[in-house]
Order: C-alpha cells, then sequence, then structure tokens
C-alpha cells in the first residue's frame, strides 16, 4: 500500500464532484468504508439532482475496478497515482461513548481511523463538519476539511477591484489615445493585474480627479457602459458601474457574470433593469435577448417540492423570489412608457374620462404595474426555472439571472454554467454572509466557488459592491455594516 497518508471519506466530500477521489495527490490513499460508503452512495444515486448524478457516476467508476482489488491491501491505482480502496476491517475496535450523537456511516469511519492508529497508519478523517471535526479532535483523531472546499476567509476573497492612483499628466494621456498600460499606474508592481479588473483611479495630485477603468489583459482601458440607463435606472456608486459595463457588454465577450455585495448595493435590480433593457430594445450588437430566466435556491426548489404548494407554476415560485419581484415591480413602476405599453389593451376598455382618473389615483398606478408585470410572465418574457430541471438543456440568446447564488452547492454551479449556449449571459449574484444552506458557509458556497475558480478567465467579469455602496436606505447601510 502507498506510504503517504490514508484520507477516510465521507458522503459529502464524495459526492463534490465526480473525480473527489483524484484530488488528494499521488502518494497518498483514499478510503472508503466498505459496505457502508456505497449503501450511501446508492441511496443519494436514485434522486432525480446533481447529487443523485454525482453519486450514480462514483458508483459507475467504483465498478471499473474488480471488487477483490478494492478490498485488497493496497486497494486499486487510480490514474494520478494515487490508491482507492474499499475498507472493510476494524469492526471490532470500540467507538467512545462520549461523542454524542453520530450516524453509523460515521462511527465506522471513526472505526477505521483509530484501527489504522493503532496499526501506526497516518489517518486523517475528511469532513465538512466542524462540530464533527471537533469531536474527532477530542479523542486525538486527525481531522480535515476536503481540501477544494477551502477558499479565503471573506475579506481576502477576489474582489475584481481596486482603488489605486496615477499623475495627473496620466490622466491627459488616458483621455488623449484611449488606453494606458500597467506602468502608468503608481505602484504597478504592488498591483495582481487580472484580466477583467475593475480600477478606479484617482489623481495624485488631485484627490477630486478619479476615472473608472478596466484592465483588459492588456491595457487600461475606459468603461464603455458606465454612464448608460438601462431602463431608466442610473448608478449612483463606483461599483454599480463597474456592474453595468459587466451586465451590458456584449454576451459574446463577457458570457458570464458574478456581482457579490450585501444588502441594498443594488445586485437585483442592476440586473434585471439591464435584462429588461437588453430584452425589450436592442443591445450595442443590434441585437436583444429572446427572454430573462430566473432561478434561485431555495430548500423547496432544490428539493423540488413546488407541486405540493396550491396556485399555477408561477403562484408557486412567488413566494422564493420576494427580491425579484419586488425589484421587477420598482423598474415596471417607473418606467411608465414600458408600463402604458404593455397595459394598453386594459386601459382601452376604460372610458377616456375612467382612465383620466384612474392615473390619478395611486391604486390604479398600482393595479397597472402589476398588470405590466404579469404580461412580462404572460409574454415569456420574464422565465422561472428550476435547477433541477436544467439537465440536458441547452440556454440561448437568454439573460439567466441565478438569485442568492451563494446558497448553492459548488457542485451545482457547474451543472448551472454548462448549459450556457451561444448569445447568453449568466448573471450569477448574491451575499457571501448570507447563507441559508447548512451545508455551506462565506468560505465554501457555488458564489465564492465560481468567483475563485473563474478569477482571471477573459470570458468572466465580476465585481464586489462595497457597504458602503448601499442605496437602499441609511439603515440597510449601518445594518448591513454593523449587525
Amino acid at each position: 500500500m502507498a506510504t503517504g497518508k490514508f484520507f477516510i471519506l465521507g458522503i459529502q466530500s464524495l459526492i463534490s464532484s465526480e473525480d473527489s477521489t483524484l484530488r488528494f495527490g499521488n502518494d497518498n490513499t483514499i478510503i472508503i468504508p466498505f459496505p457502508e460508503g456505497v449503501d450511501e452512495l446508492h441511496k443519494l444515486s436514485i434522486n432525480f439532482n446533481e447529487k443523485g448524478r454525482i453519486a450514480k457516476k462514483l458508483l459507475e467508476y467504483f465498478s471499473t475496478f474488480k471488487i477483490e482489488a478494492l478490498l485488497s491491501d493496497d486497494g486499486v491505482v487510480q490514474k494520478n497515482g494515487s490508491h482507492l480502496k474499499f475498507e472493510n476491517s476494524y469492526f471490532d475496535v470500540k467507538v467512545p461513548e462520549n461523542l454524542g450523537r453520530i450516524s453509523n456511516f460515521e462511527g465506522r469511519r471513526i472505526q477505521i481511523a483509530l484501527g489504522m492508529k493503532n496499526d501506526k497508519k497516518n489517518a486523517i478523517i475528511i469532513s465538512k463538519n466542524p462540530a464533527f471535526r471537533m469531536k474527532l479532535n477530542s479523542i486525538q483523531l486527525q481531522a480535515q476539511p476536503f481540501k477544494d472546499d477551502i477558499f479565503p476567509p471573506l475579506n481576502e476573497q477576489y474582489s475584481a477591484r481596486i482603488n489605486c492612483q496615477m499623475s495627473e499628466e496620466k490622466f491627459d494621456l488616458f483621455n488623449s489615445q484611449g488606453y494606458i498600460t500597467k506602468k502608468d499606474i503608481i505602484r504597478s508592481n504592488d498591483i495582481e493585474w487580472i484580466t477583467n479588473l475593475f480600477l478606479n483611479i484617482s489623481s495624485l495630485t488631485n484627490s477630486a480627479h478619479s476615472i473608472l477603468a478596466r484592465y483588459d489583459g492588456k491595457n487600461i482601458v475606459p468603461l464603455k457602459f458606465s454612464d448608460n440607463h438601462p431602463f431608466g435606472i442610473s448608478a449612483k456608486k463606483a461599483g454599480q458601474h463597474m456592474a453595468l459595463e459587466a451586465l451590458l457588454t456584449n454576451p459574446k465577450d463577457a458570457p458570464i457574470v458574478i456581482i457579490k455585495g450585501s444588502a441594498g448595493t443594488g445586485k437585483t435590480l442592476l440586473s434585471l433593469a439591464c435584462g429588461l433593457n437588453d430584452t425589450t430594445y436592442l443591445r450595442e450588437d443590434g441585437k436583444s435577448y429572446s427572454q430573462i430566466m430566473i432561478t434561485t435556491p431555495t430548500e423547496t426548489l432544490r428539493d423540488e417540492n413546488l407541486g405540493f404548494l396550491p396556485g399555477e407554476f408561477e403562484e408557486k415560485f412567488d413566494p422564493y423570489l420576494g427580491g425579484i419581484m419586488d425589484n421587477l415591480n420598482i423598474l415596471v413602476s417607473s418606467n411608465e412608457k414600458f408600463k402604458s405599453k404593455s397595459t394598453k389593451r386594459i386601459s382601452e376598455s376604460n372610458s377616456t374620462s375612467n382612465r383620466k382618473d384612474e392615473k390619478k389615483s395611486e391604486k390604479s398606478s398600482r393595479q397597472s404595474t402589476k398588470a405590466a408585470v404579469k404580461k412580462l410572465f404572460e409574454q415569456g418574457t420574464v422565465v422561472m426555472q428550476l435547477i433541477g430541471h436544467l439537465r440536458g438543456r441547452s440556454i440561448v440568446d437568454t439573460i439567466f439571472i441565478i438569485d442568492e447564488a451563494q446558497n448553492i452547492e459548488p457542485s451545482v454551479i457547474k451543472s448551472i454554467v454548462t448549459r450556457a449556449g451561444e448569445g447568453s449571459k449568466f448573471v450569477f449574484i448574491g451575499d457571501p454572509t448570507q447563507i441559508d444552506n447548512p451545508e455551506l458557509n462565506e468560505r465554501y458556497n457555488g458564489l465564492v466557488y465560481l468567483s475563485e475558480k473563474m478569477k482571471g478567465n477573459p470570458m468572466c467579469w465580476q465585481v464586489t459592491l462595497d457597504n458602503e455602496e448601499s442605496v437602499r436606505s441609511k439603515l440597510a447601510y449601518v445594518a448591513a455594516k454593523i449587525l
């Protein structure tokens, strides 16, 4: 058997990806309790979701080896040189009784780890559960999170933006030739130059003089769309101007957009405004999206239990898309031209005098807004989508907004991105600190996973909006900052 470390995997680590057993180095051995590990994977494999798909793939992968070889002392050699072994011994090892409630499967992992420790083997239990790792440490067993689950702490995660300075002379150069180079930025060697990095550049001698720009991989270029007003919405803060640049750029150049930020920074409003603008009207390339597709990862939607709720599909979806609906209402109500166009048929059924009276009433305005939003769904301009129903689809000519992406498992993120077809833009928005999924945290979630993995890829444009850029209210800003 290999002489390196022995990693005893749990189910959640196993199903984090199809090649999870290949991510521990070529001199190590991956241990899976047998038959308990196979039984747990089988239970998951019958589910029609991403976890079920990965579990099925893992079982298929295991079946490519002879069971006798997997159960042997050395296990089998995987393509990366590491060993994979099914462990079916150490049943006589006693598990300490002071560990509280643990499952049968976790109990087997503890038995194996204790038995291997007695045999002088360096066994490490891999677990996502910090409480379980503390219990293991209390009985002098080694425990670690899965290395693929470890991303930087919140304050070190990629923000895709920096503040920097240059001389006043370089501002003139920037304006005259339309670009500058990295060396024109003061202390440029201290900056990690990543493609699509946004810059807020201020003058070294005049603090009131500043400009927003983007590093395109070669030069620093001005923003093209930051002063646009999609669907009548204007950016108010630097981060929102940067977000507009990513959202309005041709999907051929910016097919993936990631916008992180706390509550009230305008992530959803800007995304929907750009979606409505480029669906209702033509983009700068002379084309338009055919639809806006929206999804959000609630427990109900992940488990696909919508059928148990009363009402039509959109009515069932509505409680889980409150933020989306609120922002749609804001956008439509503030765009009188669009609202009147959408509700023309409704208005024509009333008399002229009644119509004039209704326009004066706030109630009538709310009714027409609601009717216009409803029409967006009826016409197929806005479409709700279940994450679990994406498999097999190819999404083309669509702006797809994935709200609350921080509550999506990283394994599911891959299944979403791979649905992207020609002419589509996938927009992932969320706040890494607002985690509702008990299996995730602010260092390990789909939003952070995608941000860190796609960092520097020219197809991915991203920006993090600061708490100070909250536009909701002073209270929302204070709450985001101190609570």
